[in-house]
């Protein structure tokens, strides 16, 4: 989609905790502009990163093992560029035996219910807003934060 020289141009990096997964991303994608690590993400400064123009986050703020508010802090102000952009995918869907049944499944409710997803997301798009990023959000089976800089 993009001209050579422009894709040769940007450096891409992948985080995930699998490491097959990250195995899978190499294999696939193997250039020398892109780096993936098998890695926690709540140690995001061990790697020694840097900053980015866009950060692109899906389903994975949701994970159990990260504490939701305190991360999306620390992505925003220790590796987004004043200027970025980020888009944060939220998942409000799941299939159950072949069917897609929409919103969060809570602990111990046996119907899904959106106020911890729309909870998460209304947190993002404040925090943002206070950053002074433009927000907009969409979707269906995942709703999607797109934020970019004023």
């Amino acid at each position: 989609m993009l001209p050579k020289e422009s894709f040769e141009a940007i450096e891409f990096v992948g985080i995930d905790h699998s490491e097959s997964a990250i195995q899978e991303a190499g294999s696939r994608f193997n250039t020398p502009n892109m780096h993936f690590y098998s890695h926690d993400i709540n140690d995001l400064d061990a790697l020694k990163l840097g900053t980015f123009d866009l950060i692109i986050s899906i389903g994975t703020l949701q994970s159990p093992g990260i504490n939701y508010k305190p991360f999306l802090m620390e992505l925003v102000q220790n590796h987004l560029n004043r200027e970025g952009a980020i888009i944060l995918g939220f998942p409000n869907s799941r299939w159950i035996d072949g069917e897609m049944l929409y919103g969060a499944k809570m602990r111990n409710y046996r119907e899904s219910d959106l106020s911890l997803l729309l909870g998460d997301i209304d947190y993002a798009k404040r925090y943002l807003q206070q950053k002074k990023f433009s927000v907009r959000i969409s979707g269906k089976e995942y709703i999607f934060l797109t934020a970019v800089s004023r």
